[in-house]
């Protein structure tokens, strides 16, 4: 072969080879490249299926266009879309492509059946009514299985909630004769017997006896006051929570290693009975054997930290313990700004010697500033009512002590629900948050009336009264306080009172009190007149507030004005003394009962720091109070008044399960000038339900050997309480009471013959007893006080029973 044919078949060769090779790179490129994604354009929408909601409903619902590209990623998105309108049991969505880049959109339907009514069958206990608020079924349009499923089990839920555990809830879909596009419902219910627990049964402790055992669970045995705390409820949910209940509470008294294996129900044979019985492995008692913390890092001492530690070596371990010193430790942190330090235990039980060590470990993070501070759930008050309360600044060091002091000045306005207000804490660097401040307003408006059977305060005589009680706290948000009151039995109006108060007056740092107010008061003990004596009072006060933020921004500085014309009975007919004693009772009764115009000038300084106004469970109050009447400003009366007064709360298990209040005051009055008289109902009467309960008015001080009460120009008083709710929300609460109190010295330069006084020297009265303070319908202390040293030669009664508004010291 030349070589003009070798380099020619060479050549031919070499170009075959290069194409099949440049052939399979470009074949092996293709391979390897996506597909193009060329999407059809939607030419037309077409709807199937829809005869009860309009096509333009659904075109609006999904995400496609006519004349834009089909993406069927957002087929989800469409179909999702027309479920939410709650009219469709089936939506399919399908694409009909023709051409090179067009296509028809098809949307196929399948509706519910449009609901014609509902109606139910064997229901007794609860009502149709009860169904449509509690379900909002007056709300459904359409329905299928799937909902109707959902109603069921709702309503069988209700039945659980009636205590009715076994009732059976079936549903029917009837189509309508007429027109097969609507149907009805109809519910049938076997409601099935009440059931009750009543009998709670532990298995397997040894150490801790049943009868505690009951008091830290949920499901109690039913009683005759079930209603109080939910006593003979049963519920799966609650019988779960109860196992959790029982470890915490074993291994809060040292049983680390306790085990709730089980928790049964057992229904009686009439199901109306049930036994619930918990299977408990208790273990053994673990002791602390060591207490040790990491992570001070030069910030605080090891004691220091130690110092807010409440579990101690020695002792039973105590879950309750370790919790709260988790939460002190990291108060101590955020003391100093760390408010995002995180506190953790490490605990190591010791099988073997029963006793378990514990380190907390600490690390603090960064200290935070304010960034903003942000308010909300506030619907009715407004902003800057509660912003005067936080003590906190943009760009300030967020501490824990200033959290807390702001939210317990919040919380004092008693504007806002039990627990309703809380701090969160909202990260947005490593050294600025936010802080929101959420609150949950309260009704702070009511209407009340209502009758009541009894003695008044300065009366024995037991009668019919009546009443009419409005009041309005924060009102349009800003504050204020305002009320009124009407009170009267057959006789007489006895009180007609209008009040206003404004923490913030005119928006300054100066607060406002104005009373005007119409008193009649009935003094029936006076015997041997021609009438009852009856004290008319019409008057007016102002008072104003300034608080005193440089020495203690809780102290406040009050100064309060008031004019009263006082009268007794008609200005026509004289009370005067009938019988033999009429020359001594005669000048103790016109000075008792002088008339006149009174004057007067108060001050008063208080430090207030209770959690809450009406039901504090934290905190103290102290007031210093005085009253002058000077005679320049008086024709008949002159007076000083002199008033210390302080109460005390304090919670002795959680916040309100138990809490404590102390209570006492003490007072004097004098007169400027023995020519002018002290006003009859400014001597210290005591007794009664304001002062020492188990008395009657005056019944402890000074009377007349006649029985008259003259009031005393001394008192003593000391109240106790303990105070435990009866209801779950607080509504109604007990209490248990020691009172003791004296009133002495009556003012006597107008009483010719003084050996006629009785009790006028310093004689201590005790009492105990014990009430209950009601929130709802209306605010009402009761209280039945026993007397402790009860003097029958006087014809002192056993007890007395007190009724009267609800307050707190």
């Amino acid at each position: 072969m030349n070589s003009f044919k070798r380099k020619f078949l060479l050549s031919l060769c070499a170009s075959i080879t290069f194409s099949l090779v440049t052939s399979s790179f470009v074949l092996g490129l293709n391979s390897l490249k996506p597909e193009l994604d060329v999407k059809p354009v939607i030419n037309k929408i077409v709807i199937e299926g829809c005869d009860h909601v309009g096509t333009d409903v659904l075109i609006n619902r999904i995400p496609f266009k006519k004349g834009q590209p089909f993406d069927e990623k957002l087929t989800p998105v469409a179909i999702n879309n027309l479920y939410d309108l709650g009219y469709f049991r089936q939506i399919t969505v399908e694409i009909d492509e023709y051409g090179d880049d067009e296509a028809d959109l098809y949307i196929v339907v399948e509706e519910k059946k449009l609901l014609e009514k509902f109606e139910f069958e064997g229901n007794k206990a609860l009502s149709r009514k009860q169904f449509f608020e509690k379900l909002n079924l007056d709300k459904l349009t359409t329905v299928d299985e799937e909902n109707l499923e959902r109603i069921s089990n709702s309503i069988k839920k209700m039945y659980i909630e009636e205590g009715r555990h076994l009732a059976k809830v079936s549903y029917e879909i009837i189509p309508d004769a007429v027109n097969d596009d609507k149907a009805k419902v109809l519910i049938k219910i076997d409601e099935g017997p009440k059931s009750k627990v009543v009998r709670v049964y532990f298995e397997g402790n040894k150490y801790i006896p049943s009868r505690k055992l009951r008091k830290s669970v949920f499901t109690r045995e039913n009683w005759l006051l079930f209603f109080m705390d939910s006593a003979g409820q049963y519920s799966e949910e609650a019988l779960e929570m109860d196992r959790h209940r029982l470890e915490y509470f074993y291994r809060d008294h040292g049983y680390l290693m306790v085990k709730v294996l089980d928790a049964k129900a057992k229904f009686s044979s009439n199901n109306k009975e049930i036994e619930v019985t918990f299977y408990i492995k208790e273990g053994d008692k673990f002791l602390v054997r060591n207490i040790d913390v990491h992570g001070q890092d030069g910030t605080f001492t090891r004691k220091e930290l130690l110092e807010r530690v409440l579990i101690k070596e020695g002792d039973p371990y105590s879950q309750s313990n370790l919790i709260k010193s988790i939460n002190r430790i990291k108060n101590l942190w955020g003391e100093k700004g760390y408010i995002y330090s995180d506190v953790y235990p490490q605990i190591k039980p010791d099988e073997d010697a029963k006793a378990v060590d514990v380190t907390f470990h600490s690390e603090k993070g960064n200290i935070m500033h304010v960034n903003r501070i942000n308010i909300t759930g506030n619907m009715q008050t407004k902003d800057t009512v509660i912003r005067r309360q936080i003590t906190l600044n943009e760009g300030d060091l967020i501490t824990s002590k200033m959290l807390n002091q702001s939210q317990n000045n919040i919380e004092y306005l008693s504007f806002f629900a039990r627990g309703g207000v809380n701090w969160n804490i909202h990260r947005i660097t490593d050294e600025l948050a936010d802080l929101e401040m959420n609150v949950q307003e309260a009704k702070t408006g009511s209407l009340s009336a209502g009758l009541s059977y009894g003695s008044d305060q300065n009366s024995s005589k037991r009668s019919v009264k009546g009443y009419i009680s409005v009041e309005k706290r924060n009102l349009f948000g800003n504050g204020w306080n305002v009320g009124g009151t009407i009170q009267g039995n057959r006789h007489r109006i006895q009180k007609l009172q209008a009040n206003f108060f404004d923490a913030h007056f005119l928006d300054s740092d100066v607060s406002a009190a104005f009373d005007i107010y119409r008193k009649e008061e009935e003094y029936d003990q006076w015997k041997n007149l021609n009438m009852t004596p009856v004290e008319k009072i019409f008057g007016g006060t102002s008072r104003f507030g300034f608080y005193l933020p440089k020495i203690d921004k809780r102290l406040q500085f009050l100064v309060d004005f008031g004019v009263e014309d006082i009268r007794y009975n008609s200005r026509a007919k004289k009370l005067e003394v009938i019988g033999v004693s009429k020359p001594f009772l005669q000048p103790i009764i016109d000075r008792k009962f002088q008339q006149g115009t009174l004057t007067w000038l108060g001050t008063s300084i208080v430090k207030d720091t209770r959690n809450h106004q009406v039901y504090p469970n934290k905190g103290f109050r102290v007031s210093f109070d005085t009253k002058f009447a000077f005679p320049a400003f008086n024709d008949e009366f002159s007076f000083y008044k002199i008033e210390f007064e302080s109460s005390w709360y304090t919670s002795l298990i959680n916040d309100d399960t138990l809490v404590l209040a102390l209570h006492g005051k003490m007072g004097t009055v004098n007169s400027f000038t023995d020519q002018k008289i002290i006003p009859y109902k400014e001597l210290f009467h005591m007794g009664g339900q304001n002062t020492v309960r188990g008395f009657i008015w005056g019944g402890v001080g000074p009377a007349l050997k006649t029985g008259d009460p003259l009031g005393g120009r001394h008192a003593v008083l000391f109240n106790a309480e303990l105070l435990f709710p009866l209801i779950p929300d607080y509504s109604i609460k007990g209490h248990f009471f020691y009172d003791a109190g004296a009133g002495w010295d009556t003012p006597s330069n107008y009483i010719t013959d003084t050996s006629m006084i009785k009790r006028n020297k310093f004689d201590l009265r005790h009492s105990v007893g014990f009430g209950l303070n009601l929130s709802s319908p209306v605010a009402a202390k009761i209280d039945w006080g026993y007397k402790l040293d009860r003097r029958r030669k006087e014809g002192e009664s056993a007890h007395e029973f007190h009724l009267s508004m609800n307050h707190a010291w």
